[in-house]
């Protein structure tokens, strides 16, 4: 039975690669000339040439389905089909591309019709082609993703799309943070606070400025952190919001050592349910008296003869 099936799969790629080359066949009859055929059928060969390209997919031949949807596009531009159907036949190559672990490629492609969209008066749609080639690597290549979701921004602020802005860009703060790449998080924290600001969403800007003090006390800058914190309490509402309640209490356990108040701060809800980016670093969070736990716990000061100071402070706090 195996065998037989493996036969039948053998014949139905051989049939879909016959197909394959049957319409590049018809794809190039169409765009010949002739004495009295004076214009190529530029039309014609397209339908014939993403058929190619189905066939070829169907048969696993990857290499020739993404030509032939490279081929479909090139055309697609010819005829002046530049809006959504050029960018599906990319989009089809770039997925191709994905598949066979061409990362580079993928989001080149990804790129190119995101580019043509912006060209021809739908930059919405050019974002939401950036933003789904960010999220196509963002789980294992982050650093890329990270470069997807700041280009989706730019193309949003030429329209003045403050609230898209803010969107996109975040998501590029919380890659950073997972990079730890903490500096350049906290200027896009701040960014992303001032599109907030524009566009008067004061519930995300107040959880984006909770996000930017964490960032400032996992670095360990108590000081720019509290002087972040004081610049931010007269923006809209948040002076008299329960997240700036929440962070003045941390802030102050911060200083005074007072990890017990600092732990027990940390542990309300108001911190256990931000973005995940904001949660971890929370979590996390190393409060001066004490050192925090990969769970959060904090563990009692041993004196120099129970421990070795590495033991007593993991990854050479102390």
């Amino acid at each position: 039975m195996a065998s037989n099936f493996h036969g039948k799969q053998h014949n139905f790629s051989d049939r879909k690669l016959t197909e394959g080359l049957e319409h590049i066949r018809l794809a190039e009859k169409c765009m010949k000339t002739s004495l009295f055929k004076w214009k190529p059928d530029v039309d014609g060969a397209v339908e014939e040439y993403k058929k190619a390209a189905t066939s070829f997919k169907n048969a696993k031949a990857y290499d020739e389905a993404k030509d032939m949807y490279l081929k479909t596009a090139e055309l697609q531009q010819q005829c002046g089909a530049k809006g959504s159907c050029c960018n599906r036949s990319y989009e089809q190559a770039a997925m191709i591309c994905k598949e066979n672990k061409e990362i580079d490629q993928c989001l080149h492609l990804m790129q190119t019709a995101a580019t043509l969209f912006q060209e021809h008066g739908t930059p919405d749609t050019a974002a939401l082609t950036l933003d789904k080639a960010a999220k196509m690597v963002e789980m294992n290549q982050p650093e890329k993703a990270i470069d997807m979701y700041l280009k989706a921004c730019d193309v949003v602020e030429i329209e003045d799309r403050p609230r898209q802005c803010a969107e996109y860009i975040g998501k590029a703060a919380r890659l950073m943070i997972r990079c730890r790449r903490f500096d350049e998080a906290v200027e896009t924290l701040k960014k992303e606070i001032d599109y907030y600001t524009e566009c008067e969403n004061f519930e995300l800007l107040n959880k984006a400025i909770m996000g930017t003090v964490l960032v400032h006390l996992t670095q360990e800058d108590y000081v720019a952190a509290d002087l972040f914190f004081k610049s931010c309490l007269s923006l809209a509402t948040f002076g008299s919001s329960e997240e700036a309640g929440a962070l003045e209490d941390l802030l102050t356990a911060y200083d005074q050592g007072d990890e017990e108040t600092g732990r027990r701060t940390l542990k309300l809800p108001i911190f256990k349910y931000l973005d995940n980016a904001f949660a971890k670093l929370a979590r996390d969070l190393v409060i001066p008296g004490g050192v925090s736990s990969q769970t959060g716990n904090s563990n009692a000061l041993q004196s120099p003869g129970q421990e070795s100071a590495g033991e007593a402070f993991p990854d050479g706090l102390c």
